[in-house]
């Protein structure tokens, strides 16, 4: 079982390689290609950009939880705080899915990517963006 496990990760990791990054703890699927970074949008149109995506012929990417991004952040480094392995190393302030609980409506969780703090703020502001996928759902 371990063999093909490992297999089926290598796998991954090489069909991958191009324009996401696979994250083999969480099972998690990072876009990684050009557009990272060079984009920003309003909340809605964040949403609306991850909903309707094409990288790696998948068009099943979303908007990444608040939890999520903090899975992919290394508080040992800055500019970006960001795990090894990435090949777009943005340090501007993404957005997340993540509502803000005292004001879904108008504000939303952003993570900035210089030292991985996350702060809620208007959903008008306008952030950068990272999509996600998971395979481990699939």
């Amino acid at each position: 079982m371990k063999k093909i496990l490992t297999l089926l990760t290598l796998s991954t990791v090489l069909l991958f390689a191009g324009s996401s990054k696979v994250d083999e703890k969480t099972g998690l699927i990072w876009q990684d290609n050009s557009e990272v970074g060079q984009k920003d949008f309003n909340y809605n149109e964040a949403l609306a950009y991850c909903k309707n995506l094409k990288v790696d012929n998948f068009s099943d990417w979303r908007l990444p939880s608040l939890r999520e991004v903090y899975s992919i952040i290394n508080l040992r480094t800055n500019r970006p705080a960001l795990k090894k392995g990435f090949e777009v190393l943005d340090d501007g302030r993404y957005w997340t899915e993540t509502l803000f609980a005292k004001n879904p409506k108008k504000a939303a969780w952003y993570i900035s990517m210089s030292y991985g703090e996350a702060e809620a703020y208007n959903k008008s502001r306008i952030y950068h963006v990272r999509c996600v996928r998971d395979i481990s759902k699939k």
